[in-house]
C-alpha cells in the first residue's frame, strides 16, 4: 500500500507540473471542454458531481419558468462498469473510487493504460445500528469478522474472533461494487473474505438496500430480521463510503444508521483530509492514456480552486 501512496503522490506532481507547462485562463478551459464535451459517467456516490459539472458547461432551457437540463444524466453506470466502459472506449473519464483486481486485470487484457487523478476525499466507513452498544472498532477488530489468513495465530486470536461473530452479523456488498474494492484495500489488503459471510445471504447488490437493512433492524427480544427473511440474534453490521451516506441519509431516512469510529477516530471531513482517520481515500478522476484533450483540461480545472468547489457543494471533501 505505501508504493501505492508514492505511486499516487508522483502522479499528483507529474500531472500538476503537466498542467502548469501551459497555463490557461478559466475561459480558455471553459472553451475547451465545451467544445468537445467527455462522455462522463461514474459510480452511485458521484452521480451528483457528474451532474454538476454538466450544468456548469452547458446552458439549460428554461421551461415554465425554471431551469432545465434535457440531457442531464440521470443515473451513474455505477462503478465497475463504468470502468468497463472506459477501458473498451466507450467514455472519456469517469470519476470513481479505487479499482478493484477485476478493472487491473481487464485493462491489462485490452492493453490500455488508465491513470488516476485525485480529485477529492473519500473514506470507507463501517455502520451499524444505533441501538447497538458499539460505537469503535479497531482495525484488527474489523479485520476479523470481514477477512481470513491461514497465517492467523488462534491461540492469540480465537475468543476475540468468536466473541465478535456471535454478536455481530457482517453485511457486505458485492465483489464487482466500488466499496467492496475499498474494503478490498484496507480490510482484505488482497486477501480473503472470511469465509462465514461469503454465501447470497450475507451479500447486498445496492449501497442503498444494505444501509435500508441496518436502519429497519427491529430490536425486539434481541433478535434481527434482514430483508431475506433470515432471523438473527446478532447486530447487523456493515459498511458504505463515508459521503454517500452523509448525502443521502436524510432523502432516505437513514436516522438509526450510526457511522462507527475506527481505532478512536471518528471519520469526518477533517480526520478524512488530514488521513488519521485510517480508511481515508479519494475518489479519482480516470482516464485512458489516450483520452482526448478536453478531459485533461476538464481534470485541471477540477483541480483548481474554482473545480474544487463543485465538490464541497456537492457534499464531498474538497482536497487540501
Amino acid at each position: 500500500m505505501k508504493k501505492v501512496a508514492l505511486f499516487l503522490i508522483c502522479a499528483m506532481i507529474f500531472w500538476q507540473g503537466c498542467a502548469q507547462d501551459k497555463i490557461m485562463s478559466g475561459e480558455e478551459m471553459k472553451n475547451i471542454v465545451v467544445n468537445e464535451y467527455p462522455r462522463i459517467d461514474g459510480s452511485t456516490s458521484t452521480l451528483p458531481i457528474v451532474q454538476e459539472i454538466y450544468k456548469l458547461f452547458h446552458e439549460p432551457e428554461i421551461i415554465d419558468g425554471e431551469e432545465v437540463w434535457k440531457d442531464l444524466p440521470q443515473a451513474a453506470s455505477q462503478t465497475i462498469e463504468s470502468y468497463k466502459m472506459l477501458i473498451n472506449g466507450e467514455l472519456d473519464l469517469i470519476i470513481v473510487p479505487d479499482p478493484s483486481d477485476e478493472v487491473s486485470k481487464l485493462a491489462a487484457e485490452k492493453g490500455v493504460t488508465l491513470e488516476y487523478i485525485p480529485v477529492c476525499l473519500e473514506a470507507l466507513a463501517f455502520i451499524t445500528h444505533t441501538d447497538s452498544p458499539y460505537d469503535n472498532f479497531t482495525q484488527l477488530q474489523v479485520e476479523l469478522m470481514y477477512s481470513w489468513s491461514e497465517d492467523w495465530d488462534w491461540e492469540v486470536i480465537e475468543e476475540d474472533y468468536f466473541k465478535l461473530m456471535n454478536t455481530f452479523a457482517p453485511l457486505r456488498r458485492n465483489e464487482d461494487s466500488g466499496s467492496h474494492a475499498l474494503l478490498d484495500k484496507f480490510v482484505l489488503k488482497r486477501g480473503i473474505l472470511n469465509p462465514q459471510i461469503t454465501g447470497e445471504d450475507h451479500i447486498y447488490y445496492a449501497m442503498s438496500v444494505i444501509l435500508d437493512t441496518i436502519e429497519n433492524y427491529v430490536n425486539q427480544n434481541d433478535t434481527f430480521q434482514d430483508h431475506y427473511g433470515w432471523v438473527s440474534e446478532q447486530i447487523p453490521l456493515g459498511y458504505t463510503v463515508y459521503y454517500y451516506f452523509q448525502n443521502n441519509k436524510e432523502a432516505y431516512n437513514w436516522n438509526n444508521v450510526k457511522v462507527l469510529s475506527i481505532d478512536g477516530v471518528e471519520p469526518n471531513n477533517q480526520t478524512i483530509a488530514s488521513g488519521e482517520y485510517p480508511y481515508s481515500t479519494n475518489y479519482y478522476a480516470v482516464i485512458r492514456s489516450d483520452a482526448p484533450e478536453s478531459s485533461r483540461t476538464l481534470i485541471n480545472w477540477l483541480l483548481s480552486s474554482e473545480g474544487q468547489e463543485i465538490f464541497e457543494k456537492t457534499g464531498f471533501g474538497k482536497l487540501n
